[in-house]
Order: structure tokens, then C-alpha cells, then sequence
């Protein structure tokens, strides 16, 4: 029939033909169905594949989501939507979380550890790994500060002005929000009045990213490239790309990069491993916490990634210390209050015996470094949500808790007296410190050479040392 007759045909349905409540579709087009057919896994891939036919933005936002393992941080769900903030018949990303949370596609709530979170709500469409999205989003950081360093040393970015993912501040070209935005001077790219241009970039890593992922990125870009005066150079960072990806990207004039073939073999082999290792955070402490400072020495050529591994690699060098007389130890444990419903991070909780277990902050401080006042009275307020959290499971409900808090550097003349004072007045959480000096000590005693040296190298010896 005509496409006319087929329009008629589709407005005039009844049951048992059904139309989806929620318009998904461009055009106006409709998504029809049977009765029977609601609740299956025909349903949800059906939907699903013709989002992508269709060229649709909720299917774009959908396998965006998809490529960051099934769920992402609410503030950063603008990035990978593909919506705009605000734009004149255009689908916002706010318009778009909704569309997609009353059509059962995504759900939006708290994740443990990861605080207030958007996710992909039926599994027919993909998986959630929520479990891998602190390893996914720390490695992140560490290609987001090299690629800032590469524009910077190179002068593609005005040097002062790039922003990053992670950093308090917005990231926004035009009415679209990115991993990483700077203006530009180049001459391909700065406007006749003398305006800059800017650069934009999205980064996945542990992930290869097919045609229908790289979907929202080229929309985003060429959204840009036609509401603003200003020319666009917009950079999608993956692990690798399909055949299909790598010609449409390219068609659209985007470009596909991987970590490898910015800044060669070894950086790209050492991230795959990074993300490798904080997947298996607690397994790597019991048996190789050296295993991160050798990935700390092969990831050095990039500025700013010892920075971010640097906490990461003393919880898990604390983690290894801490097994030698423990039964046990899990990092990075998520503790709530019930009662509160507060929620703080135990960096490494320690457990002695069914009798006793300790909670553990980590302050990984450059050479030099010293824990303030003001972290000791961070750390001190959280303690009641520990206590709760490990108050409310039965092993511990009786077990004897201590509360410690180790760094790498020293503590402010002020902290320590506020930990003295602290520690004489608590009887029923005590608490105890330790210093680098006093971490290496107890490196020693136990002959962790590799321990001992990683931390000289990353915490321990002042830069002007050599001299």
C-alpha cells in the first residue's frame, strides 16, 4: 500500500494491536505490537533494533549508555545522551532521561559506591556492570589528563582552559557537554573575528566501540558544527572501533582514536592492564600490590597519571600490610547507615578475627606531603557510618573495632594533636595512626623489598633528593 494508506491504516489500530505509550520514534513514526508480545524478550530487542534503524536519539543515549558498561554517574549521563542542555526542536537530555525512564528502557537510583546513578533497566538490552565503573572511570582520568597534556604541549588547546571529566567545572560547547573541552587558536579552527574555536573529546576505555555507539558522538558534533560560528575538532577516544564505526566516523568528519596510536604500545598495553588490576583490586593486594607501581612506572610518561594511581597504589600496598596478620581484607567497601542513611567509603577494612576488624583510611600524599586538620575531621565524622555499617552484620555485631588512619606523608601539627585528643576520649572507637616513615617500617619488618621500594619511589622521596 501506499505510504499514505499505511499511515491511516497505523492511526486507525485497536486491540489486539497495540501502540508504545511513549513516542521513541523520529517522525512520528509508531511502534506497534501484540498483546502477547508486551512482556517478552522479542519485545525489548525489537524495540530496541528499530531505535537503531530509526535513527532515533533515545536509541542513541541507549547504546552510548550500553558502552559505558550499563550505567554512569547521573551528572555524566549529559555526555553520552547526544541531547542537548537546551536547543529549539530538539530533544533535551533531561527530556530524553525521562522519555527513557517512563518507557522502562532505563532506571534512575543509588548504586553502591557510585551514589545517584542512571542504568540500563532491562536486561534484553544490555547488561550492567556496576562493579567494573570505578576501575572504568580512574583509568578514564588517566587518558582524559594525557590527551589535556598532548593539547597543551602542542598547542592545540589554550593551555590554561582545558577541562576535564572529574574536575569542578562545566564542560560545555555550545548547548553539548563533553568529557574534555578547549578553546582553540589554530587557524583552522579560530573564527575571522578572532574567536577561538574549540575542541572536544569523549573517552571509553575497555571498550571497542561498533557503529551504533559512536552514534550520539557524531550527532553532538555536527549539532555543534551547525548552531555555532565556531568550528569544532571533535575527538572520540576508544580502545578500538569496528569497521562499521571507523566508516562512519569518518564519513562524518569525527575523530577515532585509541590510546595506542596517541601515545604508542606501551601507554595503551598499560592502560588495558590498569583497568585489568582495579577490576581485581583485592586479589592484586593479597598477592602483587607492585603489580600497580609497574604499571606506574610504564604509564609515567604521561603528566598527571601518577597522580591518579597514586591512591589507589597505597590502598593496595596498605591492603598487602594489613593481610600479613589479618584473616582477610576487602578494598574499597561501601558502608551505609541504616538509620541515617549516610553512606562513606572504608578504603581497606581488615578483618583480624570474628572478634576484631579494623577500618583503614588511605592518604596517599606527594613526597612532602601532610594530612591537614581538616582531613582528620572528615575522617572523624565518618566513623559513626562505619561503626553502623558493620554494626548491623552479625560477625561483627560483637566484634572489637578500630578505626586508623594511614598516609604516606606526616600529619599537621594540628591534626596530630586533634587525633591525641580524640583518642584519649574514645573508649568505644579507637583509633590509631600511622605515618610514611611508620608504613615503611612496617614494609621492612616484614621484608616487602618491592613494598619499600614503591614507596620511596611514588611517596617517600622528595624530587630534589638527588641533588
Amino acid at each position: 500500500m501506499s505510504a499514505e494508506a499505511a499511515r491511516k491504516r497505523i492511526s486507525r489500530v485497536r486491540p489486539p494491536i497495540y501502540r508504545f505509550p511513549i513516542p521513541l520514534l523520529p517522525k512520528g513514526e509508531s511502534f506497534l505490537y501484540l498483546r502477547d508480545q508486551r512482556k517478552t524478550e522479542l519485545f525489548w530487542t525489537s524495540l530496541h533494533q528499530t531505535l537503531q534503524a530509526t535513527n532515533s536519539v533515545y536509541g542513541y543515549a541507549i547504546d552510548a549508555l550500553l558502552a559505558r558498561g550499563g550505567v554512569i554517574p547521573t551528572a555524566e549521563f549529559a555526555v553520552i545522551s547526544g541531547a542537548p542542555k537546551a536547543m529549539k526542536k530538539q530533544v533535551t537530555t533531561t527530556r530524553l532521561l525521562n522519555a527513557l525512564i517512563a518507557a522502562g528502557a532505563v532506571k534512575r537510583g543509588a548504586f553502591e559506591g557510585l551514589g545517584d546513578c542512571v542504568a540500563i533497566a532491562r536486561y534484553e538490552l544490555g547488561t550492567v556492570n556496576a562493579e567494573h565503573v570505578g576501575a572504568r572511570r580512574l583509568a578514564e582520568g588517566v587518558v582524559l589528563d594525557a590527551v589535556r597534556e598532548w593539547l597543551r604541549n602542542l598547542g592545540i588547546g589554550s593551555y590554561n582552559s582545558v577541562k576535564i571529566r572529574g574536575e569542578d567545572a562545566e564542560r560545555f560547547v555550545g548547548q553539548f557537554s563533553w568529557d574534555l573541552t578547549a578553546p582553540s587558536y589554530l587557524l583552522p579552527l579560530k573564527r575571522a573575528d578572532g574567536e577561538p574555536g574549540f575542541v572536544a573529546a569523549d573517552v571509553f576505555v575497555d571498550q571497542h566501540l561498533d557503529k551504533y555507539q559512536i552514534r550520539y558522538f557524531v550527532r553532538k558534533a555536527q549539532s555543534v558544527k551547525a548552531s555555532l560560528p565556531s568550528s569544532i575538532l571533535p575527538i572520540l577516544i576508544a580502545d578500538g572501533f569496528t569497521k562499521g564505526a571507523l566508516r562512519e566516523g569518518r564519513s562524518a568528519g569525527v575523530i577515532l582514536a585509541t590510546p595506542t596510536n596517541l601515545f604508542g604500545q606501551k601507554v595503551g598495553d598499560a592502560l588495558r592492564e590498569l583497568v585489568h588490576t582495579l577490576k581485581n583490586a583485592a586479589a592484586v593486594a593479597a598477592t602483587d600490590p607492585a603489580k600497580l607501581a609497574r604499571l606506574v612506572e610504564d604509564l609515567s610518561e604521561i603528566e598527571g597519571a601518577a597522580g591518579n594511581l597514586r591512591g589507589i597504589l597505597f590502598e593496595l600496598i596498605v591492603a598487602h600490610l594489613a593481610r600479613l596478620d589479618g584473616v582477610s581484607v576487602d578494598v574499597g567497601v561501601t558502608a551505609r547507615d541504616p538509620t541515617t542513611g549516610k553512606s562513606a567509603d572504608i578504603d581497606v577494612l581488615k578483618i583480624e578475627s570474628n572478634a576484631a576488624c579494623s577500618c583503614i583510611e588511605c592518604k596517599g600524599k606527594r613526597p612532602g606531603g601532610e594530612v591537614t586538620l581538616e582531613e582528620v575531621d572528615d575522617w572523624l565524622v565518618r566513623i559513626p557510618t562505619f561503626r553502623a555499617h558493620l554494626s548491623r552484620q552479625e560477625r561483627f555485631r560483637e566484634a572489637r573495632m578500630s578505626f586508623e588512619l594511614w598516609t604516606t606523608g606526616t600529619f599537621a601539627p594540628d591534626a596530630r594533636a586533634r587525633l591525641e585528643s580524640e583518642r584519649a576520649h574514645r573508649t568505644k572507637s579507637r583509633i590509631e595512626w600511622k605515618d610514611g616513615l611508620a608504613v615503611k617500617t612496617i614494609a621492612k619488618g616484614a621484608k616487602e623489598r618491592a613494598i619499600r621500594v614503591a614507596l620511596d619511589n611514588h611517596y617517600l622521596r622528595h624530587p630534589l633528593s638527588s641533588f
